[in-house]
C-alpha cells in the first residue's frame, strides 16, 4: 500500500481511540471501503496487464504469421522459378541432342554420297572438311549454352 494509505488507516485507528466504542461501525465501514478500494485498483492494474500482454502476445503471433506468409510466399516463388529453369534446360538439352544427331546425319549423309562417287583424296579431303564444319558447329553451340565452363 502507498504511505498516505497506511497514514489514513493509522489515523483512523487513532480516532477509534479517541472517539470512543460509539463510532466503532461507521469507522470499520471507513476502513474497508478504503481497503476495498485500495484492493479493486490492484485488481485492474493486474488485469490491465495481463490483457496488454496477452494483445500483444497475438499481435506478435499474427506478425510472425504475416512474416511466415510472405516468407512462404518467397520461398514457393523460388521452386517455380527453379523449375521452370528445369524446364528449360531440359528442352535446351533436347535441343542440343537433335541438333548433334541431326549434323552428324548430314554429315554421314554426305560422306556417303562422296564416297559413292569418287573415292579419291579430293573425296577423302571434302568428307574431313564436312567432319570438322559439323563439329565447329556443334562445338560453338555448346559454348554459347554453357559459356562458363
Amino acid at each position: 500500500m502507498a504511505t498516505d494509505r497506511r497514514a489514513e488507516i493509522a489515523a483512523s485507528a487513532a480516532a477509534l481511540q479517541d472517539l470512543g466504542p460509539g463510532y466503532d461501525q461507521a469507522l470499520a465501514e471507513g476502513l474497508v471501503e478504503r481497503i476495498g478500494a485500495e484492493i479493486d485498483q490492484r485488481i485492474t492494474a493486474e488485469i490491465d496487464n495481463r490483457v496488454t500482454a496477452e494483445v500483444d502476445s497475438r499481435i506478435l503471433t499474427q506478425l510472425d504469421r504475416y512474416a511466415g506468409c510472405r516468407h512462404q510466399r518467397r520461398r514457393a516463388r523460388r521452386m517455380i522459378r527453379a523449375e521452370q529453369r528445369m524446364i528449360r534446360a531440359e528442352r535446351a538439352d533436347r535441343q542440343s541432342i537433335m541438333l548433334a544427331l541431326g549434323s552428324m546425319l548430314v554429315a554421314l549423309s554426305v560422306t556417303a554420297i562422296v564416297l559413292k562417287g569418287s573415292p579419291g583424296l579430293a573425296a577423302i579431303m571434302l568428307m574431313a572438311l564436312i567432319w570438322v564444319i559439323v563439329g565447329i558447329i556443334n562445338v560453338a553451340h555448346a559454348m554459347r549454352k554453357h559459356p562458363q565452363q
